[in-house]
């Protein structure tokens, strides 16, 4: 084929036809896998976007290769037959688009392709972890994978691109076999990555219509693990291209031409490629002999006659001694639960069998389980070091369980250890597996029906241990609590219809939480402290009863007597300040509390005790204070009389009383000498009888 600008236009025309199917694919897969709500297709979509820059790349090369042709062309139309002109030594100061071919080759397609690499692993990465929040326990934006309703329109979709870009790419593959368009070969994989990638869109789809999810599940996990391969070939392309001899007039292939895409593009190469390792395998060339072409010529009829065999063996089902089964079509459940024995149903993937294990009995972990095997577990052990996980205290009464509300009372904590053992109900193989799905959360060893038990028997466990007592717990009685747990536990699952029998739940360990299960271990101490205390107090609370009423028999009704007159008296005071209340009212009450307070008296003297002896003193206290005041004021009343007889006589008698009972308790100096004519200075103070008393006296300058 000759070589000329029209084969290049001819390229740039096949790669703008190629990037005008990209970004029809591109578009229509985003915009309908938003509209649909597909995440698959979505996920698609950003692969088909990236190979718009391909086809952009491609266009760039074969237009400037174009515009070099051109250019040769034109310089030899100006040379001619003469090879002495001034074009031949000027080289490329006068040939601009090879230049610019050139700066192509060297700068601009690597810079694409190293675009295109950080573009795939970017958007992969994006999605890796994206697809790694699901149902994670961390995840507040609540990720999860949605599957489109419109499953026949997606399928058709994604179908009719599958076929259109297979198709385009085996026709380029077709034009990259001459040399002038060898380049194309990137086109040509680009469009097999869409047809694979979509291809297994479809068969997810397809997988669909039975109720099957998990494949293309398996498929939004497949886009970015395909997207970080084909980026991982760019860039090991892009680092062989900077150590590959380039040849004089070959075009430099791509980085992003992937040869391991461009082999689906072209299967006929892959098929001698396999032939030629056959042959050299055997060191001959078997593949031309008749037995190796036989082979191939029957290879369809063998497999399709293992697929019918193989879909003829999923008809029939060996359900064994110990297990249960049932037939679902289209994850519906269809007949009766079949006993052991032969089960015949329609092909898969018509129809399924689903098989439990309905005799062995399971186990449960509702708290913590330990590391590793412990002979000998102690309270004060750090059970945070010695169990898998960490463990979560319940809440129990640790008052005398008086109060209406657990919430008023004293609460502790303590650790348990239980573990619950079920088996599949004889009737509940159907509710079981209604109960909830078999699959296996990420990040978690248990399965979706094991997390809904776990919640259910934590829950019933949790408010069971609320209603308990301390004592109930850590003392001898505890052997019942196992008990009451499987009853109540069997109760809440049989309310979830959940097809569960609870064969027991056992309590291995019960002990308090944290550092408070050291001063346990004197608890059998403090018991016996508390009994002395309680029996110290109760003795000393009666003695003080029988002192203070005197009959032991009289303190309980002397008691109620005066806590009946306390009600009455409080009565009595809100009736005086209640305005509303009427006279009878308050007489009454008042009446009634006089009543109270006699029977109170009359009880308390009957017993004769300190009491009454305090009421007797107080009669006596009393009259004396009755008297005394009497007797005074019988004597002001005589004195009256005499003041208004002789008033200044009763004056001056009453003075000279208070001088006749004060003045001989006080010193007295008598001085004969005219004061005026008299200067004493004296130091007036007590004066021991055993001194000198001239000694005390000090003479002051002109003392006399």
């Amino acid at each position: 084929m000759r070589v000329d600008h029209h084969a290049c236009q001819r390229a740039v025309t096949t790669a703008l036809t190629g990037l005008i199917l990209q970004f029809l694919f591109a578009t229509t897969l985003l915009v309908f896998g938003l509209f649909s709500g597909s995440t698959a297709i979505v996920f698609a979509s950003y692969f088909v976007w990236i190979g718009v820059l391909v086809w952009l790349g491609l266009i760039l090369l074969f237009y400037q290769e174009k515009m070099q042709l051109l250019e040769d062309l034109e310089e030899s139309e100006l040379v001619g037959d003469d090879q002495t002109t001034m074009f031949e030594k000027a080289g490329d100061a006068i040939r601009p688009a090879a230049s610019r071919l050139k700066l192509l080759h060297k700068w601009v397609i690597p810079v694409f392709s190293l675009a295109i690499a950080t573009a795939l692993i970017t958007i992969a990465t994006f999605l890796l972890q994206y697809l790694g929040r699901l149902e994670h326990q961390d995840d507040a934006v609540r990720t999860f994978v949605n599957h489109t309703s419109y499953i026949g329109w997606a399928l058709a979709v994604s179908m009719a691109f599958v076929l259109t870009s297979f198709i385009y790419s085996r026709f380029i593959a077709g034009m990259s076999k001459i040399p002038a368009w060898s380049n194309l070969r990137g086109g040509s994989a680009w469009m097999v990555g869409n047809a694979v990638i979509l291809l297994g869109v479809s068969i997810g789809l397809l997988f669909r219509f039975f109720e099957n999810d998990e494949v293309l599940q398996i498929v939004c996990w497949a886009i970015p693990i395909f997207m970080i391969a084909v980026a991982a070939e760019i860039l090991v392309n892009f680092i062989l291209n900077l150590y590959r001899p380039r040849l004089h007039g070959e075009s430099p292939r791509p980085a992003f031409d992937s040869k391991s895409l461009s082999l689906f593009a072209s299967p006929d190469s892959l098929v001698r490629s396999i032939n030629e390792a056959v042959n050299y395998q055997f060191g001959f060339d078997i593949t031309s002999s008749w037995g190796y072409q036989l082979f191939l010529r029957s290879a369809m009829w063998l497999v399709g006659l293992a697929i019918v065999v193989l879909f003829a063996m999923s008809t029939l089902v060996i359900v064994e001694p110990n297990q249960q089964a049932v037939r679902t079509r289209q994850g519906a459940i269809v007949g009766n639960v079949h006993s052991p024995g032969p089960m015949f149903k329609l092909p898969w993937p018509i129809e399924r069998a689903l098989i439990e294990d309905v005799t062995t009995i399971r186990h449960l972990p509702l708290t913590f389980t330990w590391s590793k095997e412990h002979k000998v577990i102690l309270w004060t052990d750090d059970f945070r070091k010695l169990s898998n996980k960490t463990p979560l205290p319940f809440i129990v009464n640790d008052s005398q369980g008086t109060t209406e509300s657990i919430s008023d009372d004293l609460l502790s904590l303590v650790d348990v250890q239980a573990i619950l053992q079920y088996r599949i109900a004889e009737d509940g193989f159907l509710q079981w597996l209604q109960f909830g799905s078999d699959d296996r959360i990420r990040r978690s060893q248990n399965t979706h029906k094991e997390l809904a038990l776990l919640s259910i028997a934590q829950s019933v466990i949790t408010e069971y241990f609320q209603t308990l007592q301390l004592d109930d717990i850590l003392g001898p009685d505890r052997g019942s609590i196992s008990t009451q747990a499987t009853l109540k536990i069997q109760a809440a699952l049989d309310q979830f219809q959940s097809g569960v029998e609870v064969l027991a739940v056992d309590l291995p360990l019960i002990s308090p939480a944290g550092s408070a299960a050291g001063s346990f271990e004197e608890l059998s101490v403090a018991k016996q402290g508390e009994e002395r205390l309680t029996s110290a107090a109760q003795a000393h609370g009666e003695a003080l009863l029988t002192r203070t009423v005197g009959d032991p028999e009289l303190v309980e009704e002397l008691v109620l007597t005066v806590d009946t007159y306390n009600d009455t008296q409080r009565l009595v005071d809100s009736l005086r300040r209640d305005n509303s209340a009427s006279d009878y009212e308050r007489t009454d009450a008042t009446n009634t509390l006089a009543q109270l307070e006699k029977e109170a008296l009359e009880l308390i003297e009957s017993g004769n005790g300190r009491a009454a002896a305090k009421i007797r003193n107080a009669r006596v206290d009393r009259w004396t204070t009755l008297m005394d005041t009497w007797a005074r004021s019988s004597r002001v009343h005589g004195q009256m009389a005499a003041f208004r007889a002789a008033p200044e006589l009763y004056k001056q008698r009453m003075y000279m009383s208070v001088l006749a009972r004060n003045l001989p308790t006080i010193r007295k100096y008598v001085i004969g000498i005219n004061p005026n004519q008299l200067n004493v200075d004296v130091e007036l103070k007590e004066i021991n009888p055993l001194l000198n008393f001239a000694d005390s006296l000090e003479s002051g300058n002109g003392g006399q």
